[in-house]
């Protein structure tokens, strides 16, 4: 690598200098403390990590307890019943938020989303082209690895599905791995999102995102199965975004590009 303000000693040093990244979980007690600990050892300059735990019964809230006291840039938000991944997803927006974050990076604590992938997201939002950079399974270079091949198929229609009815030609509204400039986020105000539950937070913030009129980019990520512990989504989780895409262009309209 180039000598330069990407390679300044072990440190990664970027433009931004208020970099949160929030980590929604919800019994992940053999998942959080490796991946805290991959992540913090990207040596990402500037960078603060929030786990917030949604309402865990194992481990997992005395886990990240610990964390948050070996390492002053890891905080945690306990969050209380009712849980649901799109209500972690919300305070954990408020929370970078209200920390004046000026890049937001949401990725999920299973280990599915790898950490690898931040540098390479935060250096192509440096170059200023775009606003949100998404990691996409479905592009040139993604891919689903080792993952159920009923939950690839359903993933894939159900984007076909929401394209058509939203007007967006992105190839993977359902990713959960994102990058946001944080004025991004400012802008389209979390606290009027209609998501309450799974999946459906994913969709809504790019559809959001691409109607205030910020520029969207997919880049290639391997998506892999969970490293450890069991999956929350059930097959009703699939219907949530279904009903939202619907009340979004009610509301708003469909997007047109």
């Amino acid at each position: 690598m180039k000598k330069g303000k990407y390679s300044q000693g072990l440190t990664k040093k970027y433009i931004f200098k208020n970099i949160w990244l929030f980590l929604p979980c919800h019994n992940e007690e053999e998942n959080l403390e490796p991946l805290v600990r991959k992540i913090l050892g990207l040596k990402v300059s500037h960078l603060h990590i929030v786990i917030i735990n949604d309402a865990s019964l194992d481990k997992t809230s005395k886990i990240a307890d610990a964390l948050a006291g070996k390492y002053k840039n890891v905080k945690v938000v306990h969050r209380q019943p009712p849980r649901g991944r799109a209500l972690a997803g919300k305070d954990g927006f408020r929370f970078c938020l209200n920390k004046k974050a000026d890049v937001i990076i949401e990725m999920d604590a299973d280990f599915s989303h790898q950490p690898k992938y931040i540098p390479q997201f935060l250096r192509e939002l440096e170059k200023g082209e775009s606003d949100v950079i998404l990691g996409s399974r479905f592009i040139k270079g993604g891919s689903d690895a080792n993952r159920d091949p009923f939950r690839t198929f359903v993933s894939k229609l159900s984007g076909v599905f929401l394209r058509l009815v939203l007007g967006i030609k992105l190839k993977d509204m359902g990713s959960g791995y994102k990058v946001y400039k944080g004025n991004v986020l400012e802008k389209i105000k979390v606290n009027q999102f209609f998501s309450k539950k799974g999946l459906a937070i994913s969709m809504e913030s790019i559809f959001r995102v691409l109607k205030a009129g910020f520029k969207v980019k997919e880049m290639p990520i391997v998506f892999v199965d969970r490293r450890a512990g069991k999956s929350k989504l059930s097959w009703k989780d699939f219907f949530e975004p279904i009903l939202i895409a619907f009340k979004l262009v009610i509301r708003l309209g469909r997007f047109s590009s």
